[in-house]
């Protein structure tokens, strides 16, 4: 009889859902509050372009969860560190591709940190898309967090010495022939004889000197079952099946083959096994990595503020070119929930998530007005009639008014309660 097959690893989330269920906390609704936000999280992402950098807060008593959107290319790695208040306490970071499929677009999982070890993790992109990343804490954990994300290319060595971005003149899918057929990789310029260097370790697949390359090598990158192509060179320095490091010479910038008519110039192309030529530029080019300044002020997070001008939009970036997720009125609280670049995450009190300018709100120590309550009241914890109650006001009593949404208005007792009630 043959044995069982391995019971499928669990996931870090998946591994602490079953703590929680022997623990008899499973079917809880702390836990099912945790689970839907987690869910709701993943429709509610936020749209962010690397470098990036947020601070922002996890309040224990409310389950919350953050995700971000993220466009990133093939050949990239994606960076992320995660730095905690308090570090010694269990963190998920997921990242999930996002897949057009015949019912309508889908997630797949393709990466799960450890919850102890968030601090400094590389993810390899497989393909060109949109890729969502969540971040989670522990149940009933009040945490504060630091998330930057940036890019660097796969292979940390440009393939001519001493270049850079500036200098690739020509890219991949470029016309050439009149349209007769495309640029199957990019040109880097430079002089005649500057190194040509191995972009990775590698073994060289073959050395030749014939057709439109001219003078070519090829490097073989076995881990990505592909192949590096050197060509135009002057001449070339190694030889078939030696091993090379990153950053060795392969040859010089010539221009052999078909470009004897043009400047000197190393064309660079990537084959991959199945695909025939991929775009090689971001395989190689260098991002940066400076992170952007934060100028709003942290002491805001966690904390409700209100919209203090007339009319402002919810945008769902960071910038004044992202999209717009709703017009915010004035005097409409928002939750603080983050905090990026002179950019406020908030939250509406109808769910909306997204981003304001820091100087688009003010805290509600002065209220906008005050309303005598000539019965007990019920303070609800919502702008809604069937809310639930977050306070009762035994007796008649004046409050003070902090904010309004429609026809509600969020106000404080004289001890401190807060809710909301219907407007006058």
């Amino acid at each position: 009889m043959k044995p069982p097959p391995p019971a499928p690893e669990l996931s870090p989330r998946a591994a602490y859902l079953e703590a929680l269920h022997y623990s008899g906390l499973g079917e809880s609704q702390l836990v099912q509050a945790w689970k839907d936000a987690a869910q709701s999280a993943l429709g509610d992402s936020v749209e962010v372009a690397v470098p990036f950098k947020e601070i922002g807060f996890f309040d224990g008593a409310k389950a919350t969860a953050f995700s971000y959107r993220i466009a990133l290319k093939k050949g990239e790695q994606l960076q992320l560190q995660l730095e905690t208040e308090p570090h010694d306490k269990q963190f998920f970071l997921e990242l999930f591709q996002e897949e057009v499929q015949a019912e309508g677009p889908s997630l797949k999982n393709v990466f799960n940190s450890e919850p102890n070890e968030v601090d400094s993790l590389v993810f390899e992109v497989p393909q060109d898309g949109i890729y969502l990343l969540r971040l989670q804490a522990e149940v009933l954990l009040s945490a504060r967090f630091t998330l930057s994300l940036y890019t660097q290319p796969v292979y940390g060595i440009f393939p001519v010495s001493g270049k850079g971005n500036q200098d690739v003149w020509s890219f991949f899918g470029a016309p050439r022939d009149g349209g007769k057929r495309k640029h199957k990789g990019v040109d880097i310029f430079a002089r005649r004889g500057t190194p040509v260097v191995a972009a990775m370790d590698g073994v060289v697949r073959s050395v030749r000197d014939r057709g439109l390359g001219g003078k070519q090598v090829w490097l073989s990158d076995r881990q990505r079952n592909q192949s590096l192509y050197y060509a135009h060179l002057d001449s070339q320095l190694v030889a078939e099946d030696e091993r090379v490091k990153a950053g060795d010479t392969l040859g010089w910038v010539g221009n052999t083959g078909n470009a004897k008519n043009t400047r000197p110039h190393l064309h660079f192309s990537i084959y991959r096994r199945g695909s025939g030529a991929i775009d090689p530029y971001p395989f190689i080019a260098r991002q940066s990595s400076r992170l952007p300044s934060l100028q709003a002020d942290t002491s805001y997070l966690g904390q409700l503020v209100r919209v203090k001008v007339n009319s402002i939009r919810l945008q769902s970036a960071p910038n004044t070119r992202s999209g717009n997720i709703a017009d915010l009125p004035r005097y409409l609280p928002l939750q603080i929930l983050a905090a990026s670049k002179d950019w406020y995450r908030v939250s509406t009190p109808n769910g909306d998530d997204g981003y304001v300018r820091s100087t688009q709100i003010e805290n509600m120590t002065r209220a906008i007005a005050q309303r005598e309550l000539p019965r007990a009241t019920t303070l609800l914890q919502q702008p809604d009639s069937s809310a639930i109650p977050a306070a009762l006001l035994a007796q008649p009593t004046r409050v003070q008014v902090v904010g309004q949404m429609d026809e509600f208005q969020l106000v404080v007792g004289e001890a401190g309660e807060m809710g909301w009630v219907w407007g006058e």
